[in-house]
């Protein structure tokens, strides 16, 4: 009984993966590795471990995140932020005054063409009205009226 089965596993790739700084056994994906901080460092409160403070994932000893803190690839936006006043402004645009444009169109005058009247319109077309929504008594006035006036002028 043998089946050749075969297994999609997905492609796992090393550099999704951390090493957690309290515990080198546990390696965790790099999405999950603040959750997983926020669980494990209560573990070891006595690591004598402390945090990065441009990125809190960032944990090492003391001596070591000395040297952290001057290297760490977070700090750029900690310094952008420090001296955001110290950041020359680009100097503004020259404004150009354009001449006006003479236009001959009245955009506020009315139009010559009137108004749409949508009962004239429906009147002229012989369009067949749904007196949907009236009382019983005006549905067989409007019924009579047009079928009055459609047969006057023959449409059917």
């Amino acid at each position: 009984m043998s089946q050749n089965l075969s297994l999609k596993v997905a492609p796992s790739n090393k550099d999704d993966y951390l090493e957690c700084p309290f515990d080198e056994r546990h390696l965790i994906m790099r999405s999950r590795m603040t959750v997983h901080l926020v669980r494990c460092a209560p573990n070891h409160h006595g690591s004598r471990k402390v945090r990065c403070p441009f990125n809190n994932t960032h944990i090492d000893t003391i001596s070591k995140m000395k040297i952290h803190v001057g290297t760490c690839p977070e700090r750029a936006g900690f310094e952008k932020f420090v001296h955001q006043n110290e950041i020359e402004e680009p100097d503004e645009l020259p404004y150009e005054k354009r001449e006006e444009i003479e236009c001959s169109e009245d955009w506020d005058k009315e139009p010559d063409v009137g108004t749409y009247n949508p009962k004239l319109y429906c009147d002229k077309k012989f369009l067949i009205l749904n007196p949907q929504g009236n009382p019983p008594a005006v549905k067989r006035q409007i019924r009579e009226s047009e079928r009055k006036r459609f047969q006057q002028h023959q449409k059917f």
